[in-house]
């Protein structure tokens, strides 16, 4: 039996361009051993990791840790990202349609390696200015003539700016949204080899029995029947993924708040709806079978239960980075209290100043990180285009400008 990569063109299947080399048989038979290979390699690090099979009290143990920050859930020994899908490894590219880049047709690893945050925000605007403020803030320096660049500009979908160690990207409005990017975004990672990323969102939200201006860090996020979870059909079956955040970057990102901060930071209880409108109990949607009162005793009960906030998106992004085994924090700014009424009233100069307010606290984390790691004052790379395969590179445009 001929081992499976002989040939009679003699391929090397050790160099590093196979496209360039040998005939169709050798290309296919060294891309399948070469991603066989990684993914053994893979798999025996895993298998030696102390953590790999543990009892199932032990494992309990570790479930307890990573709710309290202490200990990951889900990762290589190493700190880089797990996937908990098999077949991605398998696969000839991973493209990652809405942000428009592939596995192979850039060097992922080069262009995001060094990515330790992870800023989420809905809109292009709002993270593009994240970008430009936490680039003065840890004071990265970029080359001469150039300026910050949208990695993924071509996807039309969403924005992406890399400054240092943080990438900022928007991620829309909605939970479909939000975990459509958090699927990509947590590939990135993985196929980057970033080690123990930290995820935020930041954004509005409305408060409830808070006065507008003032900043909710999330403490665990629920439905709008106040449960902590995220309900996905699959296949035909429903799956519920736990939605949790990390208590320990809650507690630290609390104790950053300064009493010369002129607003409140608060941790409360923040609840997610699939709606902006009737999930909300609003009445000034084009929809609306409820009165008034039915919508205070609403707000009551919830309010009673601990929600301090309302917005679309903490549901999603908890449970999908919990399942990724990715510390994570949601923080807010509230708009309007919404036992006060639904309409935002504050002028456009006010709240733009109140949006920034969670941009401050994060900057503030990262900038401490950073400092403590004696990594502050950065220079280098700034999210330019790393291509690896000019073909493949063109070939994933045009899928990411396709896809709906």
């Amino acid at each position: 039996m001929p081992d499976e990569c002989e040939c009679d063109c003699e391929c090397d299947f050790q160099a590093p361009q196979l496209e360039a080399i040998g005939c169709d048989v050798c290309k296919s038979r060294g891309v399948e051993k070469r991603l066989r290979l990684e993914q053994e390699k893979r798999q025996q690090q895993h298998r030696e990791a102390p953590q790999a099979v543990q009892p199932q009290a032990v494992q309990a143990a570790d479930d307890a840790d990573f709710l309290n920050g202490t200990r990951p859930l889900v990762r290589y020994p190493d700190g880089t990202v797990k996937l908990r899908n098999p077949h991605i490894e398998l696969m000839d590219q991973d493209i990652l349609y809405h942000l428009a880049l592939g596995s192979e047709s850039h060097d992922l690893v080069s262009m995001f390696g060094d990515v330790k945050f992870v800023v989420m925000g809905g809109t292009p605007k709002r993270v593009e200015q994240f970008a430009y403020y936490i680039m003065q803030e840890i004071g990265h320096k970029l080359p001469a003539g150039t300026t910050l660049l949208d990695i993924s500009q071509y996807s039309y979908r969403y924005s992406m700016y890399k400054v240092g160690p943080v990438l900022s990207i928007s991620h829309g409005m909605g939970i479909p949204s939000v975990g459509i990017l958090l699927h990509e975004v947590i590939k990135l990672m993985y196929h980057a080899r970033v080690k123990d990323p930290i995820f935020f969102r930041i954004g509005t939200c409305g408060g409830i029995g808070i006065e507008g201006g003032t900043v909710v860090i999330s403490e665990e996020a629920v439905d709008g029947l106040l449960r902590p979870v995220l309900e996905l059909p699959v296949l035909g079956k429903m799956h519920s993924r736990p939605a949790r955040l990390d208590k320990k970057l809650t507690r630290e990102l609390k104790a950053l708040a300064t009493a010369e901060d002129p607003y409140d930071t608060i941790i409360g209880k923040t609840m997610c709806t699939y709606d902006f409108y009737e999930g909300q109990g609003r009445l000034d949607g084009a929809f609306c079978d409820y009165t008034d009162e039915d919508k205070m005793a609403f707000l009551g009960r919830v309010h009673e239960a601990g929600v301090t906030n309302i917005e679309m998106e903490s549901l999603s992004f908890a449970a999908l980075t919990h399942h990724a085994g990715i510390k994570s924090a949601v923080i807010c700014v509230t708009l309007v209290d919404r036992l006060k009424g639904d309409q935002v009233l504050a002028p456009k100069e006010v709240l733009s100043e109140w949006q920034e307010r969670p941009q401050k606290l994060v900057c503030r984390y990262i900038k401490r990180y950073l400092q403590m790691k004696g990594r502050l004052s950065l220079d280098g790379h700034c999210g330019s285009m790393c291509v690896k395969s000019p073909r493949r590179f063109k070939l994933v445009q045009q899928e990411s400008e396709h896809v709906d």
